[in-house]
């Protein structure tokens, strides 16, 4: 009875393993090439900017001040806004990126430190990287394909839960799942079921973890996230803190604190919204006037900030400069809002400041990013890329091999049609966890249910 039960659940896992796979497998191999790229977007753009800065002149002296760099940006493009300033990553880089924001979106201008000139424009969203990162992310549909992406990373995780299962050795030693025996059973696709079944042995654990710490990007499963943390009263830096930040000006106006946007500067990982707004309120009285980047800088100095530094300008007339350190190390990270009038310190968000759950994920996301432990964190990224990709080639040719030629080549329902209640447990937990695959995993069963509702009509009419 034990045998039959246990072969039983084997085909039905086998089906949802089969179906999930013939449906994730284009969108699989996609996620992972594009990954793949991304993970050296560090020594890609490196060598663009080094490209750019072969054209700019040699530093001597006294390079413009900021201010004068981006009213550079700004004539180059009339009627466009400052929205962002990265700050050379260092000291002999001759050039800046600043990011204006016009009718057509951001654009990201290289700017001359020492002539003013700009170097190289082109549209941001454009980028190489760019490009690559909407196609992991969103595959260059917006929200709905956010949602695709989703999907079928929650079924790629799940892929991995019931191919260990069908994999896992039954009347033989425990290690064969590494090394199985090859030279055995009938003809190729036996060969491709093993190089299947072992290539998801050696990197199913990376995979999963790899595809656990990318659910904070997405859109429900990181929505989901967002309120359990506030449920649970775990809150952002800064909560507190806005509601007594006080500008250095005793007559200034603070009566719009505890309105602004608290998670402004003080997220761990992006979460694709764009460029945040920072509404951080600073004031002055009647008659003053605001500090000129150059001078906010000259006060953050030493701060020695890990690059890349992006710095943006204030929002609103009493907005504050905020700099901020996007380290691809989230330890590294920090942001800090400083006065516009007196160029006073009032906000500082460390990586210590965050909750101990955004903590960990965060150091989740850098590894998923194969920003974690440097060059080796790329290399452990690739790997799993590239399982992935060999996953995704060996399963399409086991199910080519098996399928009738002209039929889908469905895996047999089992003839016992009843679900363990152990079972039923474990789909509602999957389905929790992740909503998505959730409400896919339903979807189907109630198509399934009216298909076979049709075809009982139909031999019922006949």
């Amino acid at each position: 009875m034990a045998s039959a039960n246990r072969t039983t659940l084997q085909h039905r896992v086998w089906r949802w393993h089969f179906f999930a796979g013939l449906m994730v497998i284009p969108f699989a191999v996609i996620l992972a090439v594009t990954g793949s790229i991304y993970l050296f977007k560090p020594q890609f753009e490196a060598a663009i900017e080094a490209q750019i800065n072969s054209r700019a002149a040699p530093l001597a002296g006294e390079t413009l001040p900021a201010d004068a760099l981006v009213e550079a940006g700004l004539a180059a493009h009339p009627g466009s806004t400052f929205s962002k300033l990265v700050l050379p990553s260092a000291d002999g880089d001759p050039t800046v990126e600043v990011l204006l924001r016009d009718q057509n979106g951001l654009r990201t201008l290289w700017i001359d430190r020492t002539t003013g000139s700009v170097l190289h424009d082109t549209g941001t969203a454009g980028r190489f990287m760019n490009v690559v990162n909407d196609i992991h992310g969103s595959l260059l549909a917006g929200d709905r394909g956010s949602l695709v992406v989703e999907i079928m990373a929650s079924w790629m995780i799940i892929l991995i839960v019931t191919g260990v299962f069908l994999w896992w050795p039954r009347g033989t030693a425990w290690w064969r799942v590494f090394v199985p025996k090859f030279g055995e059973g009938p003809g190729r696709r036996e060969t491709w079921r093993k190089v299947h079944g072992m290539g998801g042995a050696w990197i199913g654990a990376l995979v999963f973890t790899i595809l656990i710490f990318g659910l904070p990007w997405t859109q429900v499963w990181g929505e989901g996230f967002t309120r359990a943390k506030a449920l649970a009263g775990l809150k952002e830096p800064g909560q507190e803190w806005f509601v007594t930040l006080e500008s250095s000006n005793p007559h200034a106006d603070h009566s719009a604190h505890g309105h602004e946007d608290h998670a402004a500067g003080a997220e761990l990982w992006s979460t694709g919204a764009g460029d945040p707004a920072v509404d951080v309120q600073s004031g002055a009285a009647a008659g003053a006037q605001p500090l000129p980047l150059q001078t906010i800088l000259h006060s953050a100095r030493p701060e020695r900030y890990s690059p890349p530094v992006e710095v943006q300008p204030p929002r609103g007339e009493n907005g504050v400069w905020t700099i901020r350190s996007m380290a691809p190390s989230r330890p590294d990270r920090v942001t800090v809002h400083y006065d516009r009038w007196t160029g006073a310190e009032l906000m500082r968000i460390r990586f210590s400041d965050h909750n101990p759950v955004d903590r960990f994920v965060a150091l989740g996301v850098a590894f998923h990013e194969g920003a974690l432990f440097g060059w080796l964190n790329q290399i452990v990224g690739l790997i799993a890329a590239l399982g992935v990709i060999l996953l995704s080639v060996t399963g399409g040719m086991m199910w080519w091999r098996r399928r009738p030629k002209g039929r889908l080549g469905t895996p047999p329902m089992p003839s016992d049609k009843r679900i363990a209640t152990g079972l039923l447990v474990l789909i509602m937990v999957l389905g929790m966890l992740l909503p998505m695959a959730g409400v896919t995993l339903l979807a189907a069963l109630v198509i399934d249910v009216l298909i076979s509702g049709a075809r009982r009509l139909r031999q019922g009419a006949a």
